[in-house]
């Protein structure tokens, strides 16, 4: 009930130059399957629901395939194999005019299963999380959004938190979405953000969020019981811990129950983080694309032990930084050089060759992408990534048949790579 630290720091907008402050909403991304899965509890305390309740038998008319095997425990634990209807090959050209869980069905409903059983293993998946939403609509005969003001919202002191369309980002009250990469170079990412949903996406702040917490952590939302079932970790997700019902359980080196979920999207990352024994509640909002888990495990590591372990710099920084003082000829012609000058003997990742090709192609800067990529392809020759980004950045330029040639050899390297087959659909190859 007390709030140890705040503090608000960089631009809410950098081109208008307008600070975020306490008060700032950010698109919360995928935190917002917390507020879902809190929705989804309620009405199984209720005894409205069932973990065990098939979809087919919720949703009759869903159009799903395996509904009949398919259950609300496998939507909340990501188990179920419906995927991702944001790589539905119509998604990108038509998500500024979808306005409701509705609209979205026949994305989700098109979908081919991403697992060979209902169950088989944990598959992040968006598209159970829109079921979820559903779900919540077709039992209480309301919005998802009205679910949310009445039934989180009201008892928990929520104020200034909500799901609008189409999605705003106008700062001082909201956060601009970027792509920063150094003071100097960054996107702006307003026009490729989604719209929010039961998945997703919510407009929310560190003052809202800490209520949410307190919330839970007090008993305010669920009994008891049904909320530490929430939180029990049930599958493995390969990063620590274990995925609960829209939360992950974490492991940690302070011997204390936290759950978490954080979220990402083209300009926000965000981390929610609850200390069930000691009631603490962290919050992390960013408008840019940087790990918040970073600030998040060194604000409990203070708590507990008093120190922390300053983030290392992402090495595509470090090469924005230095394209900036020498130019990019200088990164093409001397990047072993300036690897081993950073301590690498090779890129340590193709995360790197990534992202630092997708700043360049964020600034329209085609060629120096494509020259990144080159650079990644020699070092990752069997790393479908390699090839796919390229596609992507031909498919960008409106290029579909060399765009192909590349998906396609993706795929010559692993037959089942999804954004290759995503892509392709989408160019109608």
């Amino acid at each position: 009930n007390q709030v140890l630290y705040q503090k608000a720091i960089g631009m809410a907008d950098r081109e208008k130059q307008m600070p975020n402050d306490i008060s700032t909403n950010f698109n919360i991304a995928s935190m917002g399957k917390t507020f879902t899965a809190t929705l989804i509890m309620q009405l199984i305390q209720e005894g409205k629901l069932s973990l065990h309740s098939t979809l087919e038998s919720v949703l009759p008319k869903s159009g799903v395939q395996k509904a009949d095997s398919i259950t609300v425990y496998h939507l909340l634990t990501h188990s179920s194999g419906v995927g991702n209807y944001m790589m539905h090959k119509n998604y990108e050209q038509d998500r500024t005019k979808l306005t409701s869980l509705a609209s979205l069905m026949p994305y989700v409903r098109e979908m081919e299963p991403t697992m060979p059983y209902v169950g088989a293993s944990h598959h992040y998946s968006n598209s159970g999380f829109i079921l979820l939403g559903r779900i919540i609509e077709t039992i209480t005969g309301k919005t998802y959004i009205q679910n949310l003001q009445e039934r989180i919202f009201k008892k928990a002191g929520i104020q200034n938190s909500y799901i609008h369309y189409p999605a705003t980002f106008e700062a001082p009250k909201e956060a601009v979405p970027y792509i920063a990469y150094t003071a100097k170079t960054y996107h702006n990412a307003v026009a490729e953000e989604f719209p929010a949903y039961s998945d997703g996406g919510m407009q929310s702040n560190v003052i809202d969020l800490w209520h949410f917490g307190k919330a839970l952590l007090t008993n305010q939302l669920l009994g008891q019981s049904f909320r530490d079932t929430m939180w029990k970790g049930r599958m493995d997700i390969g990063r620590g811990g274990k995925y609960a019902f829209g939360w992950i359980d974490n492991t940690n080196p302070w011997g204390k129950k936290v759950v978490s979920h954080d979220g990402g999207g083209k300009g926000f990352s965000t981390d929610l983080k609850l200390v069930l024994e000691d009631g603490y509640v962290v919050v992390v909002l960013l408008n840019n694309r940087v790990n918040p888990r970073e600030l998040s495990n060194n604000i409990l590591s203070i708590i507990y032990t008093g120190q922390y372990q300053k983030p290392d710099k992402y090495l595509e920084i470090q090469l924005t930084e230095t394209m900036e003082q020498k130019g990019f000829q200088y990164i093409v012609d001397n990047y072993t050089t300036i690897l081993k000058e950073k301590g690498f003997d090779k890129t340590p990742s193709p995360w790197v060759i990534i992202r630092f090709s997708d700043m360049l192609e964020n600034l329209g800067e085609y060629d120096k992408a494509y020259a990144i990529q080159e650079l990644g392809r020699k070092e990752f020759p069997k790393e479908t990534s390699m090839y796919n980004i390229t596609g992507q950045l031909l498919a960008t330029q409106g290029k579909k048949a060399e765009a192909k040639q590349w998906f396609d050899k993706a795929l010559a390297i692993d037959p089942k790579d999804e954004f290759a087959r995503m892509m392709l659909k989408q160019l109608g190859l």
